[in-house]
């Protein structure tokens, strides 16, 4: 228990230093298994059968171990398949009640200093922490866990979701497909093996950017032991004991956040710092905004290149000792996915630039996500001031392409079998369809809109022919003419009606 304490410490900047913080971290590995006669003995318990009668054979060596369990490899002898067979270490439960129960006993001598320092009592941090353990005792759980992946990603080719055997799985033991892959603890035989490193690394964040922002479902301990390379350019997750789930709220505010980075927007980003729970209700923000815009220009001012994760939570954990900010659990578990996954990227390619992957997969998600949201969001950045921003423009369309032609000619997308729904066929092409719809849609019956888009285009006395031109050129090639009069022609009536509404409203507002 104290290990597995040890294990979430080292992954919150907001109670303890950073030299601390790594020291911690190499409790990760450190834990050592259970006899094997102990863990065959739970198998038949939770399976109420022999191992022989469900296995032809199991390793006599465990693959893995961690704190709360350990990991054999076994085959069916119903169909020759290979699985990985996850086993819960004995008699952990209560071990872990008692100490629970022990830490939260400490943490109410600390509330003093917790709410003065933190804004919240000690005892929410160890509940927040227990809620999360008592997660992870429950392989049902993680079961179900697998099954939502599976079925977020279950259109992604370059994807690789474990399917679980519910059958032969209990609240103690879980049964899984077995990956037959490179773990990114061994870099070298991930080169060794021929695979293509960036392309792979491209997938992964693309895949940890989908997971975050599109499906708010997404790893909690994405460590290197949890990723595989497969020798087709995939990647492939297991352990999803410890997931984290971000409501459609928070994964917008997230949104919002990107979007007044970019705009510079310093003070709306420290609101959003109140609206993700980092600082409580009420806290005045103003003495934030001077920190965050250093942080941010220091990180931002170098340029896409030299931008990384754990250069600006370096600088971000400072600014939690200064100020009351308490990073909530789902959010630490955020900070140290991406931070992880950014350590595997340098580790297999030091020159790997996380965010020239990572910010082209929003700027794709919102030139195209139809969702309206976004497309309130997309609005913000191509207007600053009131005046159109012609250059971000141009710089979202470039990226934007830039992670299609980059996905599009990922190996992993050259597999037999590959699903060839229409879902992925578009993926070649950056598909505006919906875009071109929903902008002119806008242009029509947003009055507030129509007088911008004017202005940008007379702005300084002058017409704006050129950036205009420029624009075409750079979707000319992007733009499927057919589908767009399609969709146009579908929505004909709606066009109508919406047109008609607007009119009478504005004859019975005149009035």
């Amino acid at each position: 228990m104290v290990i597995l304490f040890c294990q979430v410490l080292a992954n919150r900047p907001d109670i303890i230093r950073e030299d601390y913080m790594n020291e911690l971290c190499i409790l990760q590995d450190d834990v050592p298994p259970f006899p094997n006669q102990v863990a065959f003995d739970i198998i038949e318990e939770e399976l109420g059968q022999p191992l022989e009668a469900v296995f032809s054979k199991i390793s006599s060596q465990t693959i893995a171990a961690a704190s709360l369990g350990q990991v054999y490899r076994a085959t069916l002898r119903a169909t020759g398949e290979d699985v990985a067979i996850k086993v819960q270490r004995p008699e952990i439960e209560p071990i872990i009640y008692r100490d629970l129960f022990l830490f939260r006993t400490l943490a109410s001598f600390l509330n003093g200093i917790s709410i003065q320092k933190l804004g919240c009592n000690a005892e929410l941090i160890v509940d927040e922490f227990g809620e999360k353990l008592l997660e992870e005792l429950d392989y049902t759980l993680e079961a179900m866990n697998i099954e939502d992946f599976l079925e977020n990603f279950k259109d992604d080719p370059t994807v690789k979701i474990p399917r679980v055997y519910k059958n032969l799985s209990g609240s103690r033991v879980l049964v899984m497909e077995w990956i037959d892959g490179i773990r990114c603890t061994n870099p070298q035989a991930i080169k060794n093996a021929g695979i293509d490193v960036n392309g792979f690394l491209t997938v992964g964040v693309s895949a940890a950017l989908r997971q975050l922002l599109e499906f708010g479902l997404f790893h909690g301990d994405p460590h290197p032991g949890n990723i595989f390379a497969m020798r087709d350019g995939r990647i492939a997750y297991v352990d999803f004991g410890n997931v984290a789930v971000l409501s459609q709220q928070n994964k917008q505010i997230l949104i919002d956040a990107v979007v007044h980075a970019v705009n510079e927007d310093y003070a709306e980003m420290a609101n959003d710092f109140t609206r993700l729970g980092f600082l409580a209700s009420g806290t005045d923000v103003s003495p934030i905004i001077p920190a965050l815009e250093a942080i941010w220009q220091n990180s931002a001012g170098k340029g896409l290149s030299d931008f990384n994760f754990r250069s600006v939570t370096g600088q971000f954990n400072k600014l939690v000792y200064d100020y009351p900010i308490r990073i909530p659990e789902r959010f630490s578990l955020v900070i140290r996915s991406l931070l992880t996954q950014e350590g595997i990227c340098f580790t297999l390619q030091p020159d790997f630039k996380f965010l020239e992957v990572a910010y082209p997969y929003v700027a794709k998600r919102l030139l195209t996500d139809p969702n309206p949201a976004l497309r309130e969001r997309l609005i913000q950045v191509l207007f600053k001031d009131g005046v159109f921003q012609w250059k971000r423009l141009e710089n979202l369309i470039v990226l934007a392409k830039e992670n299609v032609a980059k996905m599009s000619s990922n190996p992993a997308l050259q597999v037999k079998n590959v699903p060839s729904s229409r879902s992925w066929q578009i993926q070649s092409k950056l598909d505006l369809t919906h875009t071109i719809k929903d902008g002119a849609r806008l242009f029509l019956f947003d009055e507030g809109i129509r007088r911008q888009l004017l202005l940008a285009l007379t702005e300084d006395s002058k017409l704006h022919v050129q950036e205009l031109v420029d624009v075409y050129r750079l979707v000319e090639d992007e733009i499927d003419i057919p589908s767009v009069a399609v969709e146009v022609v579908q929505d004909l009536p709606n066009l109508v009606r919406d047109f008609l509404l607007s009119w009478s409203n504005s004859v019975l507002s005149d009035r």
